[in-house]
This record gives C-alpha cells, structure tokens and sequence, in this order.
C-alpha cells in the first residue's frame, strides 16, 4: 500500500455502487486520475464538498489494488470567478477536453498551471487548451477540404474543421472556438 499527497482540480465525477463515487482529478504530480471515494455519494461524507466541479484541492491517496481518496482539503473554489456568466460554459468545456484528451497518469507541468491560471483568474479559452495539449488551431487546416482558419475541433478523431464543413457532421464531441 502506496500513500501520495498531492494538489488536484476536480474534473468531474459520477456514481459507482451504491454509497461510492468515482472523481476524475487532474493532479499536479501523477496528471489525470481517476479515483475512488468511498462513501463519497453519502449525504453525511466529509470527503463529498471538497470534491465539488472545478475545485483545486490537496488530496491523500492510496493506491494497492486502484487508488482510493482518503482525504482531501479545498484549497480554492473560486467562488469569485464563478460568479462570472461566462465561467460555467468556458470550463465546462476545457474540463471535457481535458478528460477526454488526456492519458491517465501522464503529469504535464504546463497542463497544471494552465488550469490552476485559468481558474483563478476565470481566464480560459479552448484556443490555448488546444495549444496547450499539441493541438494549435492557428497552424491547423481543415481535414475536409483543407481551408484555414479552422473554428471547430471533433474529440472523437482529434481533428480540426472549418465552419462549413463542421456543419455536414453530427453535434456529438465538437467544441466550437
């Protein structure tokens, strides 16, 4: 049994079981994460509102068969910024990309400060996750009929579209910047 502290943002979570929860962090050390809380869907857990979307959090971890949260402290739930209109839709956003780009357990340095900047500033953009994770729009062409500037990104294959062409496809896994 392997015991780590480390900080993370709160990515999202959802129900595992009856009373546990799975959380996805993204941690400043060991990167994307996805743990066990146990007891995390109790009314009552000590550990459930910490683990609030878009906190930034100092989390203890155990890892023997998976790894399970044992305790966690909110550093910052930026209770500022998300009273900002625009804050909930530009996050939500970047955390769906950053869950659904990111291998588990690769740290980048640049990643963590781009998230932690962003939440306590508000300042966030899909444009510069892109950059941040290898993807740059402003050197990328249009899969289908190789235009620039592109405007949309789909998850499902990692590629760039410009407006017209985005529109031929379905809605499902495209950001539009």
């Amino acid at each position: 049994m392997t015991e780590y502290l480390t900080q993370a943002v709160v990515l999202g979570y959802r129900p595992q079981k009856e009373n546990d929860r799975l959380v996805d962090l993204y941690t400043k050390d060991f990167g994307r994460l996805e743990v066990r809380v146990i007891g995390g869907r109790r009314i009552l857990s000590k550990l459930s509102p910490h683990l609030d979307l878009f906190n930034l959090a100092t989390v203890r971890l155990v890892e023997k068969k998976s790894v399970t949260l044992t305790d966690v402290l909110s550093d910052d739930d930026f209770g500022k910024e998300r009273r900002s209109p625009d804050f909930y839709p530009k996050f939500l956003k970047i955390l769906s990309l950053v869950r659904a780009l990111t291998p588990k357990a690769m740290p980048d340095t640049h990643l963590w400060h781009y998230l932690v900047k962003g939440l306590k500033t508000g300042n966030g953009d899909v444009r510069t996750l892109l950059k941040v994770l290898g993807y740059d729009p402003q050197h990328a062409a249009c899969d289908s009929c190789n235009r620039s500037p592109v405007s949309v990104f789909r998850i499902k294959d990692q590629s760039f579209f410009c407006r017209s062409c985005s529109l031929k496809d379905s809605p499902d896994g495209i950001i539009y910047f």
